[in-house]
Order: C-alpha cells, then sequence, then structure tokens
C-alpha cells in the first residue's frame, strides 16, 4: 500500500513544463491564506482586489487603460476588477475634463479608512513572504528575471521561433535518402520486436488479415529498420498455391518512405517460386503499384472483402 510520502505527484515531477501551473497553485495558496489573515485581523477583504488598491494610494487619479498598465492586467480583468471594488464603494470614478468619454479612477474615503487598516496586516505580510522566499533560489528574484525576460521576448513569439526552426529542421532531414535495410529475423528479439509492430498497427486495422502473421514454423519473416530503427515487418509461408504474404506491417511515423516497397523486394530476392497477398480493398492500389495483379474475383474470408494479387513485375 502507498503512503503519502510515497505518493508521485506529477504536476511537480514534470519540471518546467509545469510552471504555470505550480505558480498558479503557488498564488492561489498565498491568495487563501491572505484571506484568512485579513479576517483574524477583522478585516474583510479580497486578496485579489490587492493591486488596484495598492495602486491607486501612490497614483491617482488613472484612466482604466493607465491602471491595467500599471497592474499589468489585460484591459477586460481589469475592468472586472474596478466593479467590484465600485460595488464595495471602495473606488469612484471621475470625468477627465480633457475627455468626456475617458473615466479617471480614485479612491473613496471608504477605501483609505481600509488602507490604514490594512496597513499592519501588510507589514505581517512582508516578513512571512520574505522568510518563505528570501532563501537559496530566491522566488521574487526569479520572477523578476523572467518577467524582464517576457517583456524582452513574450512566450508565444519564442514558441512560434523555435517552432518554425523544427520545421525547417523536419524538412532538411525529410530530403535526405533514407537508409532503409531489411534483414531475415533470425532471433527471438527479432520476432519480439516483429510482433510488436504487428500489435501496433492491428489497433489501427481492427485485425485486418492482411496484417495477421503466421506461427507457422515454416514462415520466413523480415524486418526492416530505418537509420537502424524498427520501421515494419512482413512474412512469408509456402502454401499448396504458392507463398503468401502475411504480416505486413509499417509504422505510421515511416510510411511514405518506401519501407512495404523495400519489405516485398526482399522476399522477392529470396526469388520464391510464386508470392501472392490476400489484400483488403483500400490497400488494393497501394498492391498495384508495388506490382501486384489481381487475380479472380472479390473473395470473402473473417476480416473482410479481399482481392488475391500475385507479385508478377
Amino acid at each position: 500500500m502507498m503512503t503519502n510520502k510515497e505518493t508521485v505527484n506529477l504536476i511537480d515531477e514534470s519540471g518546467i513544463l509545469a510552471i504555470s501551473t505550480r505558480l498558479q497553485r503557488l498564488s492561489e495558496q498565498f491568495r487563501k491564506d491572505g484571506l484568512l489573515l485579513y479576517k483574524a485581523f477583522g478585516i474583510e477583504f479580497e486578496p485579489k482586489w490587492f493591486p488596484v488598491i495598492y495602486t491607486l494610494q501612490f497614483k491617482s487619479p488613472l484612466s482604466i487603460l493607465e491602471l491595467a498598465a500599471e497592474i499589468g492586467y489585460a484591459h477586460p480583468s481589469t475592468i472586472s476588477l474596478l466593479k467590484e471594488l465600485e460595488q464595495q464603494k471602495l473606488i469612484s470614478s471621475l470625468r477627465d475634463k480633457t475627455d468626456e468619454r475617458k473615466r479617471l479612477i480614485i479612491l473613496t474615503g471608504k477605501a483609505w479608512e481600509l488602507i490604514e487598516q490594512m496597513k499592519p496586516v501588510w507589514e505581517v505580510m512582508v516578513k512571512v513572504l520574505s522568510e518563505l522566499t528570501e532563501n537559496e533560489n530566491s522566488l521574487l528574484k526569479a520572477l523578476n528575471e523572467s518577467e524582464e525576460q517576457l517583456r524582452k521576448k513574450g512566450f508565444l513569439e519564442r514558441a512560434l521561433v523555435l517552432v518554425d526552426a523544427l520545421k525547417k529542421e523536419k524538412a532538411e532531414r525529410s530530403s535526405e535518402p533514407f537508409e532503409i535495410e531489411v534483414q531475415p529475423v533470425l532471433t527471438v528479439g527479432g520476432l519480439k520486436t516483429s510482433g510488436a509492430i504487428l500489435k501496433s498497427i492491428l489497433r489501427e486495422t481492427d485485425g485486418d488479415q492482411l496484417f495477421t502473421a503466421s506461427t507457422a514454423a515454416e514462415s520466413s519473416h523480415f524486418l526492416a529498420t530505418v537509420h537502424d530503427l524498427p520501421a515494419g515487418t512482413c512474412s512469408y509461408r509456402k502454401t499448396k498455391t504458392g507463398n503468401k504474404i502475411e504480416g505486413l506491417a509499417v509504422l505510421e511515423q515511416y510510411r511514405g518512405m518506401g519501407v512495404g516497397k523495400a519489405l516485398i523486394q526482399a522476399i522477392n530476392a529470396l526469388k520464391p517460386e510464386v508470392f501472392y497477398v490476400h489484400s483488403s480493398l483500400p490497400l488494393v492500389s497501394w498492391f498495384e503499384k508495388m506490382g501486384f495483379v489481381k487475380k479472380g474475383k472479390q473473395l470473402e474470408e473473417p476480416g473482410g472483402l479481399y482481392y488475391k494479387m500475385v507479385y508478377a513485375p
């Protein structure tokens, strides 16, 4: 049974990827405790109101746009806060003498009285927060540095530059010739790798007969690699009418590179008498491009409709 100490916190373990979540979690903890601290002093005050109240005690009056810039909030978020504060009768507005359409925000007498009550609370908060953050890796210093980096170039802008670079790198790689190699499977490890590829493809095809590999001892198996990484597999076995290809499967990320064609060519290089495949209808055109021709009418087996197709390059 897992104890609390052994419980894995995946968000913490995810490192830098979850920095936004962890900052939000930290902020929520500070907000909840701050609210309780205000109540302990007999003050009804929401910590989310703090940036507006604190700013207006030093800079007043301010337009909504000026206030939004000061506290670093988006315009809609600032308006939402101002509506709450107006309902609490902590702010009021004046008409700008130079522009009657513009509202200038000021603190009310009630707000100034509240600020005086909150100053001792703020002193306590400063001491506690300093104790929490002024350690070897100062949180406040790190926040200042990170915000400065964001001012120089935003998160999205940096991400888009990186995405563009990755696209170019991928395009350059795709223009390089692929190192496809096909080898007979002669080891238990090789059979396990081929089996893993088949299982992956079977989940996509819902058990299409084309991908069902034979476990008969007389089957010959092949494994294709791209730059030494497993990419596809194929097998054939001798039947009364020739050599039947089974278990032809190529992993999604390696499709379109010629892996399937390389597997078929490797089998053909062995010069068996005849080899054929039972092709499901969606793959008939692909096999025709590979050099297969349909023999006879459309047939049906448990996996669905198919054509018998014989290799005739």
